[in-house]
């Protein structure tokens, strides 16, 4: 069950190009849905304006391009990779689990669906088992989080 690709099986009774086709306006509209919501709420004319008044104000000393690579790789391990911004130890298992499955899922549905699209060209059974990976690691830390 886990080697098996469901797409590739779903292929045989959909035409060739839909699941393809579904992921692209699916994309497409979390792209709208997220832009939409920006100009709804006013983030970014929050951001630009906090960002104008930041450049206005002159700091006590210039910041370099190395200094400037060095805080985006740590913020990029600290906050990103590591979810270092909760401090509660459960609700960033929690996140971890749920990002990180999210992203195994989206990359193993979109090799699935774009590479193996029918049963003539399986898939590696890595890639399954990964899709359904990533689907538990969704699961068990949205289930965490929220029991």
């Amino acid at each position: 069950m886990f080697s098996v690709d469901p797409f590739a099986v779903a292929g045989q009774s959909l035409p060739s190009g839909f699941m393809q086709w579904y992921l692209v306006v699916m994309a497409l509209a979390v792209i709208a849905g997220t832009l939409l919501d920006i100009a709804h709420k006013g983030s970014a004319t929050y951001f630009f304006a906090s960002w104008r008044k930041s450049r206005a104000r002159k700091g006590s000393r210039q910041v370099g391009g190395g200094e400037i690579a060095s805080i985006a790789v740590q913020t990029a391990l600290v906050d990103v990779m590591t979810s270092g911004e909760f401090c509660n130890p459960r609700r960033r298992i929690a996140h971890l689990l749920t990002m990180y499955g999210f992203v195994a899922y989206l990359a193993a549905t979109a090799v699935m669906v774009f590479g193996y699209p029918t049963t003539a060209t399986p898939a590696p059974a890595l890639v399954p088992t990964l899709w359904w990976i990533g689907a538990l690691m969704v699961c068990l830390g949205g289930y965490w989080f929220w029991f």
